[in-house]
Formats: structure tokens, C-alpha cells, sequence
């Protein structure tokens, strides 16, 4: 049998070695290009806590990665000569459309949420809600012209408490023009209940460094004026009665 001379059989092993280099190489660039497009999403969730501090965060980790990605392309391409297809960018998932059909002409639209759990009702009419128990996600509602009253329910179940929202343009946003109390009264959602003798909404103000994207900033955290987890108001009923002149502005 004929055998192979040494520099035949080095150039086959070392073809073997960048073979497996190269299968080795390009699962280490997949991984970090998935690592970096999951750190994403899963800073839109967070970037409302602490926008400054992750965003800065972020970018350096991306920064990092994108430096390894980078020579381990050049490892790869110096090694076997192959340059690995860049992998596609996932679909960004669509906004969430407004929870209620609008009810002829043009309406605004109403960015509210609750820590930790809301309802709402639009003159009586619940509206459903998507992410009611999800604070940092706030539901749209649209609030059609001629609108009367927004009547809102907070229920806690952890520390934190509250309830807030906003229209864009601050056309109605929580504050101590709200009224709330802590017992549910008959027929307190309809827009033809008499709440002369609730007491207004306090203001929770060492919430007021929480912010919620899509919500004002001029917006106030509400809830009745015992907001204490242990011995505080676990449910209160919240409303709202936008001024006449203001109905079908």
C-alpha cells in the first residue's frame, strides 16, 4: 500500500481541525447574536424602571458582544475561509390596538393602569382591559366625545400601590381631581351616580419616581388616603366626571 507523505497528511488534519473549528465558531456567533436580540426584549419591559441606568447598561453588554462576534468572524474566516450568514432580526411585536371600538367621530385615547390590578368602566359600560394585572404595561382606552364619566377599580396584593393615567395631550390625567373611597356603593360606576360626598383622590407622591411608558409625567400615582400594604385599603373605587364644557372638546 502506497502511503502519504507527511505534508499530504498535515494539510488533511489540519482541514480536520478548521472543520470542527469552523462548526464550533459559528455556534458560539448564533448564540451571542440570540443573547443580544433576547436582552432587548426583555429591556422593553424593564426600560421604564430605570431607562438611564439599563439603557447605558445595555449598550455596553451590546457592545461587548458585538466585539466577540467580530473576532470570532475573523478567527473563522482566517481559519477555513468562510464568512457565516449574518441571522435575521426577529419581527418586533405589534403595539397593542385600544381595548374599546371607538364610538363615532374622533376620541382620545386614555393610557391607565393599576398596581396590581384595574377595571374600568366608561359610564357604566366596563371596558375590557388586556394587561389589567400587569402595571407597567398600560391598557388604551378610548374615551368617545360626549363621555361623562371614567370610574376606575384598584386592588393590591403586593407592597406598591396605586393607580394612574393620562391622555397624550394631559386632556385628563390622575390627580386629586379624581374622588375615591374604600367600600363599594351601589350603581358607583354609572355616570348618573351622586358622588358629592366621596373624599378627593390623595396622591401617593413617593411613587412619583415609578413612571409607566405611555403615561405623563404630570400624571399622579391615586388611591385613598391609606395606601399602606398592611393595614391600607386592599380595594378602592375611583371616578372621575369630566366638565360639561369639556365633553365634546
Amino acid at each position: 500500500m502506497k502511503k502519504f507523505k507527511p505534508t499530504v497528511c498535515l494539510l488533511f488534519f489540519c482541514f480536520l481541525v478548521c472543520l470542527g473549528e469552523d462548526k464550533e465558531t459559528a455556534k458560539k456567533i448564533l448564540k451571542l447574536e440570540i443573547a443580544v436580540t433576547e436582552l432587548k426584549d426583555k429591556v422593553k419591559f424593564l426600560i421604564s424602571l430605570h431607562a438611564k441606568e439599563i439603557e447605558k447598561r445595555f449598550k455596553d453588554i451590546e457592545k461587548t458582544m458585538k466585539k466577540e462576534i467580530t473576532e470570532l468572524q475573523k478567527t473563522l474566516k482566517k481559519c477555513c475561509g468562510v464568512t457565516p450568514k449574518p441571522t435575521q432580526k426577529p419581527t418586533q411585536k405589534p403595539t397593542p390596538k385600544p381595548t374599546q371600538k371607538p364610538s363615532g367621530g374622533p376620541d382620545r385615547r386614555l393610557n391607565i393602569t393599576a398596581d396590581d390590578e384595574l377595571d374600568a368602566y366608561l359610564d357604566g359600560n366596563k371596558v375590557k382591559l388586556k394587561y389589567s394585572t400587569i402595571w407597567y404595561i398600560p391598557d388604551t382606552v378610548l374615551i368617545p366625545k360626549g363621555t361623562k364619566v371614567i370610574a376606575v377599580k384598584g386592588i393590591n396584593e403586593y407592597a406598591d400601590t396605586g393607580i394612574i393615567g393620562s391622555t397624550p395631550d394631559g386632556f385628563i390625567r390622575t390627580n386629586s381631581s379624581w374622588k375615591c373611597i374604600n367600600k363599594r356603593q351601589t350603581g358607583w360606576e354609572e355616570s348618573d351616580f351622586d358622588d358629592s360626598t366621596w373624599p378627593p383622590a390623595s396622591i401617593i407622591k413617593q411613587y412619583d419616581e415609578k413612571p409607566v411608558t405611555g403615561i405623563r409625567e404630570d400624571a399622579n400615582w391615586i388611591w385613598t388616603d391609606n395606601p399602606s400594604f398592611k393595614t391600607g385599603d386592599k380595594t378602592v373605587y375611583c371616578r372621575y366626571t369630566i366638565p360639561k364644557s369639556k365633553r365634546f372638546l
